[in-house]
């Protein structure tokens, strides 16, 4: 049986940015990659890339520290969106400079892990062959292998919720999820009504895509329910505000953030957060953001737009934000009438007919369900005890567990009096009866639909110390299982690096909390507090309501750069990374403040 030190499941950007990492650290490690894709890359993989696709990020800040994505060779410019097909194409080069072409076992599925008595992982895979020269694929091959070491990064993005859709059967046109856009991108072109699920970005891609088409019209169904419609924000913008990336990685903006996360101006952030005055000034600059981005997409200059103002405050924003990054104008085609919003519920589907819960009927040829993703890896884990420890969505609960969970909520609410507020969510008078709302973990597209929704995404979220480790202690003593990229955030590069150093210093027995002191055990009941205590935060100040992502897993906007702080304090790394104080306020934190920190920690630890 093969036998590898290290398997790391997912070849997106987190599974390739953990392999480059710890091979940089253990250059004669055996280690393997597998992923069930054609090819690498997770979301930007070639066989999911589909016409106009980008990301939300600029040139210069999507990429690894150490190997810099350069322009000139990719045939782009500085200052634009990075394409698709350019991430893709910067990925395989990943892979070729850092030798793990040979690493890589692609078309392949992680179907058990079972954990042996020794420590080890047995893990039994299939494996598709690719097909042969007459087009038909050969049967699936099944194997095993062992590892000593197991990093799950399969991410958010692997296994698609498509919701029960009553009538689908006699719909007589397209039904499928967003994943599938690339694949069915030819069949889309030939429909002239096409209704979009969901209001996040990529349900705003398809809209875009689709009504670009003369003759189309994309309507944006989104459910009272749910979060309402992305904040979309402007590539660039006049004023101190150039962009939503920069001021969220630059630290004078994080202090208006009232997230625990990293020791950094911890006296500061309380100052903003906690006091009266501290919590006028943030109120003020959260006001400004909303004004601001409402004013330059004109929300309420025509009644087609003002029914795309966001429901709820900036200040609530998670990642189901979205960067204009179009080639034309997506507004213009709101004006126009060739992308309509509505919000109601999906009731049913009849014939050539969506049927939505105003009483409502739009004629359409194919439908897009732009409604998220499967929660927690798709990997049966044994032995049967295995799973309550893991900490993974959906894992089975404990009347302690409720407990602390209860407590450290109310800890959070204590620390941060701005989150004892629910959100106060707002729909446009222009959707139907003009609604004052409190956000509410609410049903989901229909009656039937809500139950299977709350099948896959458990009231649990991810309980992983700091949001990469299960908090069981055997596993913490064992040191072989870590997440990598099991979050959301507009700073993936960075958040990414910074995690894949610390699981990688984790194996190797130097977080020094995790150790303990002098022989003793760490404290493995303050570990777990704090794990809790983190995800409680992100639950409270990321909630379903307002689109965001925390009853699930964490949601980092103007946390990202402190959660980054608090893993390198961790590896014993210098948090404040600028030449100077007043640039360490002041200035955007860059990827290329990071470069050469594996080698950084290297020289430390050894």
């Amino acid at each position: 049986m093969e036998r590898f030190d290290l398997v790391i499941v997912g070849a997106g950007w987190h599974g390739l940015t953990m392999a480059k990492t710890y091979l940089e650290a253990h250059p004669k490690s055996a280690l393997l990659v597998v992923d069930y894709a054609d090819s690498v890359g997770g979301t930007w993989a070639s066989e999911r890339l589909y016409p106009g696709l980008k990301t939300n990020n600029l040139v210069g800040s999507y990429e690894l520290s150490d190997f810099p994505l350069s322009p000139v060779k990719y045939g782009i410019e500085t200052g634009q969106h990075i394409p698709g097909r350019v991430v893709h194409a910067y990925l395989r080069d990943v892979c070729a400079a850092y030798s793990l072409d040979s690493r890589l076992r692609l078309r392949t599925k992680v179907e058990a892990a079972a954990l042996l008595e020794s420590g080890d992982w047995e893990l039994s895979l299939t494996t598709l062959p690719a097909p042969d020269a007459s087009g038909s694929a050969p049967a699936a091959e099944h194997g095993k292998l062992i590892t000593s070491h197991l990093v799950l990064a399969t991410g958010l993005t692997s296994e698609p919720f498509v919701p029960n859709l009553p009538g689908r059967e006699s719909f007589g046109g397209p039904v499928f999820h967003a994943k599938e856009f690339a694949a069915r991108s030819d069949e889309l072109a030939r429909c002239r009504s096409v209704v979009v699920i969901g209001g996040n970005k990529s349900s705003w891609d398809v809209c875009y895509s689709a009504a670009s088409r003369p003759g189309t019209t994309a309507h944006m169904v989104m459910r009272r329910s749910g979060g309402g419609p992305s904040w979309v924000w402007p590539a660039r913008m006049a004023g101190f505000i150039p962009s939503i990336s920069a001021i969220s990685s630059t630290r004078l903006f994080t202090f208006l953030d009232p997230n625990p996360y990293g020791g950094t101006a911890r006296a500061v952030r309380a100052l903003a957060n906690r006091t009266w005055l501290g919590r006028k000034v943030s109120g003020m600059f959260w006001g400004y953001l909303d004004r601001k981005v409402s004013g330059v997409n004109r929300y309420g200059a025509e009644p087609e737009t003002e029914g795309l103002r966001p429901w709820s405050s900036t200040f609530w924003m998670g990642n189901s934000l979205g960067i204009h990054n179009y080639e034309s104008s997506w507004f213009d085609l709101a004006r126009e009438g060739r992308i309509k919003p509505h919000a109601a519920e999906v009731e049913r589907l009849s014939e050539g007919a969506v049927h939505l819960s105003d009483g409502s009927v739009i004629e359409a040829d194919a439908v897009v369900c732009c409604t998220g993703w499967k929660v927690g890896p798709n990997i049966k884990f044994s032995p049967a005890d295995l799973a309550g420890r893991l900490g993974f969505p959906g894992s089975p609960g404990a009347e302690e567990s409720r407990a602390l969970e209860a407590e450290t909520r109310a800890e959070v609410l204590r620390a941060a009096p701005v989150l004892r507020t629910p959100p106060i969510r707002n729909l446009p008078s222009v959707l139907g009866e003009e609604k004052l709302e409190q956000a509410t973990e609410a049903s989901s597209l229909s009656a039937s639909t809500a139950a299977a929704a709350a099948a896959v995404s458990s009231s649990a979220p991810y309980r992983l110390y700091r949001f990469v480790i299960p908090t069981d202690p055997a596993l913490i003593r064992a040191k072989n299982l870590a997440v990598i990229g099991a979050h959301i955030t507009l700073h993936t590069a960075i958040v990414a690096q910074a995690q894949a150093l610390w699981i990688t210093a984790f194996f190797d027995g130097e977080i020094p909390r995790l150790e303990g002191a002098g022989g003793s055990e760490p404290d493995f009941a303050a570990i777990r507090r704090e794990a809790f205590y983190h995800t409680e935060y992100q639950r409270v100040r990321r909630p379903k309501g307002t689109g965001g992502t925390g009853d699930r897993c964490p949601d980092l906007v103007f946390d990202s750069i402190p959660y980054v702080d608090m893993l390198l304090a961790d590896l014993g790394l210098r948090c404040q990374r600028k030449a100077s104080w007043y640039r360490e306020v002041t200035e955007p934190y860059r990827l290329p403040d990071f470069k050469g920190l594996v080698q950084e920690w290297l020289s430390k630890a050894r």
